[in-house]
């Protein structure tokens, strides 16, 4: 099996349904033998790219198609993007890309396609574009920048030109962040041990946070495996040190998986006190205490719960965290699938936000601290749910985060990490304090 037919095969079945990181993980077990971790990460590589491009790849392509792109077989359109995202976006002569992709057209059973593919993509690849080529905002929004004319028109009813900065963000990945355990180790230590296995590594904006490249996954090191540390994003570990979980207190996750943000929480308790990891998925509970159990952690409790509903038998807590499920229009770079969304069912998103905010904020102890947090740029997810919650608690004030973050923005109801300034994912974090 070679990567460009794996990567074409990916793109087949991403056509039929499924998140892009699962289609691919389902094509590379079906190999065998399983293929080197360099033609791995090149027909990922291939993959990702058309499926984040594939508006651009697409308007492109039908400039010299003369059918419509839909009308094509599926295996001569996958080939069609698969071959054009490389030439274009991936350093890939355009030669090779073109007669790897003839080969691969032929190999499909298709051999009456192979001479359009072939110029197609030799016309398609050297065919000049900008985004001044595209004067309605929209239009460039969802054609240059990739997005879904949802996406597009939130984007820009919400951020205006700021919307396009924003839009090119998504295709840079942010940096790839860890979060030391201070309960095996020290950041000093593991920066050696990352170093010696091969992974460079480097002090965060804070301490216990190391900045870090792998030549891999990030979760297949030794050091890993031994929970010396967990991987988390800039932007995750911020909202979780802004919950300031101290030991011997009594918190709760209410949306935990996939489980960076209760590790984070139990290190800063030193696994003292009662940490409950809430997760409505039942099979994402067995992964956090999973997690729980590498990483040595052994105040948390991990259970199966639906976070909008009340659990008085839980008795209050003085520290809660709410990170709650969003459209995730903060974490298109890592989650390309999310250029698709229609955003359909945002009314109904918005009210199990509010609701597990309520049943959060009504689970705290007297003078109590809760933090509600989003992966989205949504203003609508963002600072107008905490402005709403604020207007029905009156005992709740915002309070300012322990920490700053070069080019977080103060909204004036939380912190909103925008990834063109911070060069994170998208993230928002609101500090409620409970007055009495």
């Amino acid at each position: 099996m070679t990567p460009r037919r794996l990567a074409v095969q990916a793109l087949l079945h991403q056509e039929q349904a499924g998140y892009a990181n699962l289609v691919l993980d389902a094509e590379l077990k079906k190999c065998t033998p399983a293929p080197e971790p360099r033609d791995a990460a090149f027909a990922a590589g291939i993959f990702y790219t058309a499926v984040e491009r594939m508006p651009l790849l697409d308007y492109l392509l039908g400039q010299f198609l003369k059918k419509p792109l839909a009308k094509l077989d599926a295996p001569v359109r996958a080939v069609l993007r698969a071959g054009l995202a490389q030439a274009r976006f991936m350093q890939v002569p355009v030669s090779a890309a073109v007669n790897e992709s003839v080969k691969l057209t032929k190999a499909f059973g298709k051999t009456s396609a192979a001479g359009m593919v072939n110029a197609v993509l030799r016309r398609a690849a050297v065919q000049p574009v900008s985004e001044s080529d595209f004067a309605d905002p929209l239009q460039r929004l969802q054609i240059y920048y990739c997005l879904s004319a949802p996406v597009a028109a939130l984007l820009y009813s919400q951020y205006g030109d700021e919307a396009f900065a924003m839009a090119a963000s998504f295709f840079e990945k942010p940096a790839a962040a860890v979060r030391v355990n201070t309960l095996k180790t020290t950041d000093a230590a593991l920066t050696a041990r990352l170093q010696s296995e091969g992974c460079d590594a480097a002090p965060g904006p804070w301490a216990h946070c190391l900045l870090t490249r792998f030549s891999g996954s990030p979760a297949a090191t030794k050091a890993f495996a031994e929970g010396l540390y967990h991987v988390q994003g800039l932007a995750s570990q911020f909202a979780a040190l802004c919950v300031q979980a101290q030991p011997g207190q009594k918190v709760l996750d209410l949306c935990a998986a996939p489980g960076g943000k209760s590790l984070t929480l139990a290190q800063c308790m030193q696994d003292k006190g009662q940490l409950i990891s809430g997760e409505f998925v039942p099979g994402r509970v067995s992964l956090l205490r999973k997690a729980f159990d590498r990483c040595g952690v052994h105040c948390a409790e991990a259970l199966q719960n639906d976070a909008t509903v009340p659990r008085p038998a839980w008795g209050t807590f003085d520290r809660v965290l709410c990170d709650v499920p969003c459209s995730g229009l903060g974490v298109i770079a890592k989650k390309p699938d999310i250029r698709c969304k229609d955003l359909a069912g945002m009314e109904n998103l918005l009210q199990t936000q509010q609701k597990i905010l309520q049943n959060g904020a009504d689970s705290l102890a007297k003078n109590g601290r809760l933090v509600y947090s989003t992966c989205t740029v949504n203003r609508d997810e963002n600072e107008r749910q905490v402005q709403k919650f604020l207007t029905a608690n009156p005992d709740f004030t915002l309070a300012a985060p322990p920490m700053a973050y070069p080019g977080a923005v103060d909204t004036g109801f939380g912190t909103l990490f925008l990834p063109h300034k911070t060069h994170t994912d998208g993230f928002f974090v609101a500090i409620l304090q409970k007055n009495h």
